[in-house]
This record gives structure tokens, sequence and C-alpha cells, in this order.
């Protein structure tokens, strides 16, 4: 049996463990109406989509309560507790199995139910998954991921946690040692990554890790099924715009990046989409004990949701600050009383929240403290000033352009165009729109309202027993649209705000961060695309009420309709948004095939993992690190293996000593009579990088680069992928590369 097929059959143990907790909570979510009472479909998905969140707190807490619980505690536990919970929904509804089953069959009936428009757009989105399949599950089931930057840096610190199970390490902050850069980031993706090489035999680590790196995969998995619970959400389960949804996820930009190598982008996004959708299906009404449940659900959210990346900051405020203006809004346009205590009570859920997201900011206030940054790896300016250092800053961070104040109306292309995708502009539109339309609806709504109870209160007979109060409650069919359509448009452009420039300040400026780093705003771009369903939606909707309504306010008009010569056409009029959909599912499946032009589409940049064998063998990670990994066996306990990117940890089992982290980075601003010295005080015994990092960054410009370049030539070793600088020559007959 060789090690392939021991991680496999790990691997194939953690995929049946994950699937039947998703669908075990899928199942309670949909079964209880949670978050979208309206939609069962909608539930289940998220329920499926909590599914990691679920899997990190559960770590988490036995981080604190349990750390050296027995394996089969950590990944037992909730399989056993999804098989008892599904078991005991199915006893105590045992005597509804008939009716349940009708239900299902009438539901399984609607669901493949299809007119002609709907049934086209299902083509072309069945088309996109036949493409997209393949390419997605090479992707996320590869060891390939391992290849990127954090990554491997965030893999390292969840193998060491399963080896050692100190949560004290994952929190620590000051890295005084420099095997990390002491990030401030809750550690919430490595615990959840801990959960998934729990999931190996005796020996952690790669090669026994397949599980893990299936767990990576899977987050954009559930990314989607979050995404799909935001579409039938907003879209009211109208399937043929649901289906354009699900071809615009497409278009995403720089979505491919994210899904391949930076798994953290894809771990924000689920986190963030489950913030929207549970405060979608958030009402905070109800006696004081279902408020308190209500407080205690927003804390324990914000913060499993703040724990995710420090980007949450500038958008998880945002959600929840659109979730109180639209329950504001909702109240004010359905009753005549009541907006300000509705708004009193949604502003006490929201505070309950910033709780949440302050504990788990707290790693970044305390770096604030103690050094006036956020980010302690910029720290290194306390150690030196050397003429790399600005180069540095320039390319990991782009620091010009990320502290800049944005002007939104001079870069709201740049902003909104996203690597020359059409989802922002569009979405923005979208949202624009929907905001003019939803204050004047909300306004005629209040004229109507203080109309109706004007009347009510002068109809009311008299009586000696004090003022008269009067609530009207309105129960158009119409406010459903208001409802999802304004929370739509206010998620869109609250959180397009610290994208915008608008709030930029000397304290709180991301704006540019946002423009530069694309990959940041990749929920953004999600959200733009179920806008823009959302809106043809409500618009196809509010056509056809149009329609109908026609003869009774314009006669004139109505009478041409209906004449012999309109006879024809009347079918095709009425059904014009359904003709427009199946055109936008034409268009962004041509749009996300294309090889030219702006096409910038998942599909484009990953068209060839099917045709690349290192990745289909799954080997990658084995050519780029395996002259790093069998170089490291022969170097000494007491040595140091230095590296440049973070991303090298995994490989090495968390034991390489970062050149950027505060203890080390000193060494880039030595004289260079003085590198050799410390090198050897250091007792550093490799130093490993790629060629192109290395030759292509700021590093040549330090002093450590010229002292490099006067070693002799067998001491210095490069691959393809890797380059090794053997500092102790004792070393050199162990570097074989004719593997």
């Amino acid at each position: 049996m060789t090690w392939l097929d021991i991680g496999n059959g790990w691997r194939s143990i953690y995929l049946l463990s994950c699937m039947l907790q998703a669908g075990t909570l899928g199942v309670l979510f949909a079964t209880h109406h949670w978050f979208a009472k309206k939609s069962r479909a909608a539930c289940f998905f998220t329920g499926v989509a909590v599914t990691p969140l679920i899997q990190y707190l559960w770590t988490l807490v036995l981080a604190f309560v349990w750390p050296h619980a027995p394996k089969l505690v950590y990944i037992g536990a909730l399989p056993l507790a999804s098989a008892l919970l599904l078991l005991v929904m199915m006893l105590v509804r045992i005597k509804q199995i008939p009716t349940l089953l009708r239900q299902g069959c009438a539901f399984l009936k609607r669901l493949l139910s299809f007119d002609k428009p709907a049934l086209i757009a299902l083509i072309f989105a069945l088309c996109l998954l036949i493409l997209l399949a393949p390419v997605g599950i090479r992707y996320c089931s590869s060891m390939d991921s391992m290849n990127g930057g954090d990554a491997g840096e965030y893999m390292g610190l969840a193998l060491n946690y399963c080896e050692d199970r100190d949560i004290e390490k994952l929190l620590e902050k000051e890295e005084l040692v420099g095997h990390y850069r002491g990030h401030s980031h809750f550690p919430s993706l490595e615990l959840y990554m801990s959960y998934g090489l729990f999931h190996t035999d005796e020996e952690l680590g790669y090669p026994y890790d397949k599980p893990a790196f299936t767990g990576i995969g899977l987050l954009a998995f559930y990314m989607v099924a979050g995404y799909l619970a935001l579409l039938l959400v907003f879209c009211r389960e109208r399937k043929r715009w649901v289906l354009l949804g699900a071809l615009l996820l497409n278009l995403v930009p720089d979505l491919v990046h994210s899904v391949a190598g930076a798994p953290r982008d894809i771990w924000r996004i689920v986190a963030l989409m489950i913030a929207m959708l549970v405060y979608a299906g958030l009402e905070p009404s109800g006696n004081w004990k279902k408020y308190a449940g209500k407080l205690l659900l927003s804390f324990v959210l914000c913060f499993t949701v703040m724990s995710a990346h420090v980007v949450c900051f500038v958008v998880l405020p945002f959600i929840v600050i659109a979730w109180v203006l639209w329950q504001w809004m909702t109240s004010a346009a359905m009753s005549y009383r009541g907006s300000g205590h509705a708004l009193v009570r949604s502003i006490g859920v929201a505070l309950a929240g910033a709780a949440g997201t302050v504990v788990a900011f707290l790693g970044n206030i305390w770096c604030y403290v103690k050094w006036g940054e956020m980010s302690p790896w910029r720290l290194m300016t306390t150690y030196t000033t050397a003429p790399w250092y600005n180069m540095y800053m320039d390319i990991e961070y782009k620091l010009d352009e990320t502290t800049t104040h944005v002007s939104f109306l001079q870069a709201k292309d740049d902003i909104l165009m996203g690597y020359a995708t059409p989802l922002g502009t569009w979405g923005w539109r979208a949202a624009i729109i929907a905001l003019a339309v939803l204050l004047v609806w909300l306004i005629m709504s209040r004229v109507k309202l203080h109309r109706d109870a004007s009347r009510l209160i002068k109809t009311a007979p008299p009586h000696n027993d004090g003022p008269t109060y009067v609530q009207v409650i309105t129960d158009s069919k119409h406010m459903d649209i208001f409802k999802t359509i304004s929370l739509c448009m206010l998620l869109t452009l609250c959180t397009l705000a610290p994208m915008s420039g608008i709030l930029d300040s000397k304290l709180y400026s991301f704006s540019g961060a946002f423009l530069k780093l694309s990959r940041y705003t990749l929920q953004w771009f999600m959200l733009g695309a179920v806008m823009i369903c959302a809106a043809l939606s409500a618009a196809e909707d509010l056509w056809k009420d149009g329609l109908r309504i026609l003869p009774a306010r314009l006669p004139k008009v109505a009478g041409w309709f209906e004449s012999r010569r309109m006879a024809g056409m009347k079918p095709y009029i009425k059904n014009i948004p359904a003709y427009l959909c199946v055109l936008l599912c034409t268009l962004c499946f041509v749009q996300g095939t294309k090889q030219t032009g702006y096409a910038n589409s998942f599909y484009r940049y990953s068209r060839t993992v099917m045709e690349d064998q290192e990745l289909l063998l799954d080997n990658s990670f084995q050519k780029r690190y395996g002259l790093l990994r069998e170089m490291a066996v022969h170097v000494g306990e007491d040595q140091k293996i230095l590296i440049t990117r973070v991303g090298y940890q995994y490989a090495l089992g968390g034991k390489g000593y970062v050149l950027t982290t505060n203890p080390i980075v000193h060494l880039l601003n030595l004289p260079l009579e003085e590198v050799a010295g410390e090198l050897a005080e250091m007792n550093a015994a490799l130093l490993a990088t790629q060629p192109d990092f290395w030759d292509n960054r700021y590093y040549p410009l330090s002093t450590l680069a010229e002292y490099l370049r006067t070693l002799p030539e067998e001491q210095v070793v490069e691959t393809e992928e890797m380059r090794l600088y053997i500092l102790d020559p004792s070393l050199v007959p162990y570097a074989n590369i004719s593997d």
C-alpha cells in the first residue's frame, strides 16, 4: 500500500464525514426554515455553507477546553452528532413520512418544471458546469494550493497545532523566534485546516494529508452553496434568474487565483456570505428571551466572521449597517407607527454583533496598542532602513497606492470593473436604480399609510377615554419585492463604501488596498451579480403587473394593445423579461468561455488545468519542494534554514526562519563584511528561495544577496522551482538534483 492509497483512504473518510455534516445541517436549516422562511432550498444551501464554520468552532472549543483530546474526538464527534440528529429528526417525524414524501414529490415536481426561457438558461448553466466541473474538482482536490504564498504558512501553523495542541502559539502576535510573521489574523483557517489534518493515520503532514488539502478545496464548494442561497433569497426562487446568477459566477474577477492558491480569500467570502444570509432572515422582534437569543446569535456570528480574515473588519460592519437600515425602511414602509422601535431593537442586535467583532479583532488591537501598527510584519522598520525596504513595501503591499485616499468619481471605472469584468459596473447601476425606485416606493407608502390613518381617526366614534392611537399595517403583494430588493441594494451599496474612498480618513483608509488588491473585493463582485439578478427578477414581476393594470390606467394605450393588429405580439411583449434572461445567459456563456477580449472568467484562466501533467498527477508539491525537504533532513537540530517566503513553512514542517520577520530582518541590513559572521552566529545551514522571487524583487538590493553571490558554485543549487544557497559546506554532497 502506497502513501497515496493511505492518503486517499483518509480523504474518503473525510469527504463522507463532511457530506454527512453538510447534509444534516442543510436538512436542519430547511426543516426549521432558518434565515430564509420562504425558501427551503435557500435554507438547505445556507446549512451546507455553514459546515466549515461549525468545524472551525468545534476545533476552537476543543483547543480551549480539551486540547489533548484523542483525534477520534476531534474528527468523530461532529459526524456522530450529525448522524444522531438525522436519526432524531426522522424518528420525530416518522408519522409524517407519507405527508413529507408527498410534499417532497410536489417540491421536486416544482423544481423540475421549467418554462422555455428557464429551460434554455438551464442548458447554458449545465454546459458551463460540464466545462468547469473537471477543472473545479481537480483544483479543489490537488495539493497545488500549497505552492502559493500564505497557504503554506497557515498549513504549517495547523501542523504545529496538531503536533503540540498549543493554542497559545496560534494566538501569539509577537514573533520572537522568526518562524512566522506573527500575523494579526485570528487563527480560524488554521484550526479548520487542523480539523482536516487530524484525518490522518499516526503520521501527520505530507504526504498523508490529502484530507486537509481536500478540506481547503471544499471551501470553493461551500462558497458556491452560499452564493446559490443568496440568489434564491434575493431572486425569490425565480429559476431563470437564479440560473443567470450561476452563469455570472464564472465572470467574477480573479476568482481562479483565490481558488487555486489563496484559501483565506475563499474562507473570508464564505464567512461574509453566511453573515448576509443570517441577517437577511433575522428579525429583531419577539419577547425578551427571543431577543436575548438574537443578541447572542449576532455576537457569535460576527465573532466567527471577523475571525476569518482581517479584511472582514472593513466589510462586516457595513453588512450590519445595511441590515439596520433595512429593518427601519421595511418597518417604515409597512406600518404607520413602530419604525423607531424597530430601529432601536435593530441597533441593539448590531451592538451585540459589534462586540463579537471586537473580540475577534483583539489581536489587531493588541498590535496597535503595543506598536501603533495593525500589521506586525511591517514592524521591520524598527530594525532596518535598508534601500531594499521601500521596494519591499511597494511590491508586497503597494504602500503608495493602498494608503492613498481614492476619489470614487475619478477611480469609479477601475473600482467597478475589476480587471475589465462588467459585473461591478452593472451591479452598481442596478443598485442605484433600485435605490431611486425604492425611495419613491417608500415615500408613496408613507403617504398612503398617513392618509389611511387620518381617515380612521376622523371616522372613529367619539369617546372620553383619552387620545386615540391608530396603527395601520400594509400587506401589499409588492412588499415582498420591496423587502428583498431593498436589502440586496443596501448590501451592495454599503459594502461598496470601504472600496469607494468615501469613508477614508487618517485612521481608516482601505479604498486604495481594495482597488489594488482586487482579490479582497471578490465578495462584492459576487454581490453585484446577485444584485443584477435580483433587480431583473423584480422587474419581471413589475412588468407583468404593469401589463395587467394597463387597461384601467391608460385606456387608449390599452385599446391599442388589445387591437387585432397587436394580437400576435401580445405573448412576446408579456415575455420580454424572459427573453432578456435568455439573451443574458447566452452572452454570459459566450463571454465566459471566450479566449480574448475582456472575458475574465474562471474557465478562461483555468482551461489548461486538465492538460497540466503535474496537476493531473498531483506531484507539483513534491516537484517544487522535494529537494528542499530532502536537504532539510540532513540539517542539524541546532541549525537554521532561512526562507524568503512563508509559503515554504509547510514543506519544512514549520521549521524555517523567515527573512522578513522581525528577529531575522536585520541580516538584510548589515555591512557586507559582517554578513558571514552573523550567518555563522545564527548557525544558518541553508537559504531557500525561488529564482524569480529572489532575482526580480527587493532582495538583490541587500548586502545578503551580495554575499551570496560570492559563494562557490557547488554551494548554489538550482532547480526549475527552487534555488538553495548551501551555507554549510558539509551539506553539499546531499544536494543531488538528478531526480
